[in-house]
């Protein structure tokens, strides 16, 4: 049975680990720690390494999240994969711990006008 989870979150820090630009890329690894409110709740741990250019930007990460998706406890990794005009979001297979243990699925992330994130996270197990 397929569920869905809605949850607020606030980038709690943002921190560039190293930067470099070859030929007009920009190359950067981030650390992020973000907390979650709503049907998911806890925090978690982005590693993320991103490429910048005149023309194009693109990202990729992996985001340990630890805490509660509706009421049930434990662990997943959710791998972010992104470009100027996609953004892929997936539990990686595997990865769930404790209660959540087999989850399986993907998510979304909108902001708003005021720069507000959500998270909407669809997901089975």
């Amino acid at each position: 049975m397929t569920s869905t989870a809605t949850a607020s979150f606030v980038l709690d820090s943002w921190e560039p680990q190293a930067e470099d630009e070859t030929a007009g890329t920009r190359f950067a690894r981030v650390a992020i720690v973000k907390t979650f409110s709503g049907d998911v709740e806890g925090a978690s741990t982005v590693e993320m390494l991103t490429a910048v250019n005149d023309t194009s930007r693109a990202y990729v990460a992996f985001e340990r999240f630890a805490g509660a998706v509706g009421g049930r406890k434990g662990t997943f990794v959710l791998h972010h994969s992104a470009g100027d005009h996609s953004l892929d979001l997936r539990i990686l297979p595997g990865s769930g711990t404790g209660e959540l243990a087999g989850i399986s699925g993907t998510a979304a992330i909108t902001q708003d006008a005021e720069g507000n994130h959500t998270l909407t996270l669809t997901y089975e197990g």
